[in-house]
Order: structure tokens, then C-alpha cells, then sequence
């Protein structure tokens, strides 16, 4: 692989972390709607509940993208590309094979494993198909610090790629702004108004 190959390669692989890590975000902040705004929630909850539910559907959908190794721009997939003919590629002018080798080795231990079965069978069994058997979804419910470690391997992944690659240090946080989470922090407000003095009508 030479370097402007893996740079279109990591370009489509980080569109992926980016959208997966904004929607992680997104799942912990509405995920605590029902504790930290109450009011809102009690108010809003049909609505609060559904974009939960998609935003929880797309978080595990791109997930899958970034680990299942049959997906085109998955880890798995870039590193096999990486490491094809290594020795013999522009690419090992900047890292060696071990060291390819151990970057990506983050991915293959067991806990990552049991992990990655339980956001297999989430997206397979509960949200990309209906099958009438189907396992207690207590049991296979992949949870936010679950997701969040998932999240912490690839970006470590791709910022190190960026860096000994492309000399690139990446920053992949947005602002609060930028993610819009105090949105329920207004609306909370607004709710604590309207309790207090009521609708503002016109005389």
C-alpha cells in the first residue's frame, strides 16, 4: 500500500469513528436526560425515548461497521491492507511490522472479543432483524462504558496512524456547542418558568 492509498483509506475509516463517536456522546447525554432534567423528560419523554432509540440503533450500526471484519472500511480490513507486503511497501519507512502489529493488537483480546459478540448480537438479533428467537436483551445489552472503550480503541488507533503516518496530531473532541447537549438544559429552564408564571399571552 503506498502512503496516499492508506490516506484515502483512513479518511473513509475515521468519517466512520467520527459519526460513531458523536453518536456515543449523544447516547450518554440523552440516556441522562431522566435523571439530571426531570421535568424535561417527564414532559417530553415520548419524544425524549425516540431519538434515544435511533440515536442507540446508529451508535451500534457504526460500531459494527468499524469492528466487524467482513465490513469494507473496518479495523480489520486496515490493517490487512497495511500489512499486505509490508516490508516491501513506502509504508514501512514509518512504522515496522511489530509495530503495526501491536497497534491493532488492542482489538484482538478476549475482553474486546466478548464485547464485540454482545454488539454483534445487539445489531443482529434486536435492530437489523426481527428473528423470533431471540436471547433476553438484559443479557446482550451493550452498555455505555462498553461502547465508550470500543470508542477509546479506535480513536487511539487512527490518532496514531495520523501521527507517525501523516505527522498529523488529531483532536476529535467537539465543542458543547458543536454538539447541541444543552439543548434540554434550556428547555429545563423554560419548564421551571412556565411552573412558576404560567404562558406569557397577550392581552
Amino acid at each position: 500500500m503506498k502512503i496516499n492509498e492508506l490516506r484515502k483509506e483512513l479518511d473513509e475509516t475515521t468519517r466512520l469513528f467520527l459519526s460513531a463517536k458523536y453518536y456515543e456522546l449523544d447516547f450518554k447525554y440523552i440516556h441522562s436526560i431522566k435523571f439530571t432534567q426531570p421535568i424535561v423528560y417527564s414532559t417530553f419523554y415520548l419524544f425524549i425515548e425516540r431519538i434515544f432509540h435511533a440515536v442507540t440503533v446508529a451508535l451500534i450500526l457504526d460500531l459494527s461497521k468499524l469492528f466487524d471484519k467482513r465490513e469494507k472500511f473496518s479495523l480489520g480490513k486496515l490493517r490487512n491492507k497495511i500489512l499486505d507486503n509490508y516490508e516491501n511497501s513506502e509504508l514501512s519507512s514509518y512504522l515496522s511490522n511489530s509495530e503495526i502489529e501491536t497497534l491493532f493488537d488492542s482489538i484482538e483480546k478476549e475482553e474486546i472479543y466478548n464485547l464485540l459478540e454482545k454488539l454483534k448480537n445487539t445489531r443482529d438479533k434486536y435492530y437489523a432483524h426481527l428473528d423470533r428467537t431471540r436471547p433476553d436483551f438484559s443479557e446482550i445489552q451493550i452498555n455505555s462504558s462498553e461502547t465508550g472503550k470500543l470508542i477509546t480503541i479506535v480513536e487511539h488507533i487512527l490518532k496514531t496512524i495520523e501521527l507517525k503516518f501523516f505527522g498529523v496530531s488529531v483532536d476529535y473532541n467537539l465543542t458543547i456547542g458543536e454538539l447541541g447537549h444543552n439543548i434540554f438544559e434550556r428547555l429545563d429552564e423554560w419548564e421551571k418558568y412556565r411552573e412558576t408564571y404560567g404562558y406569557i399571552r397577550e392581552n
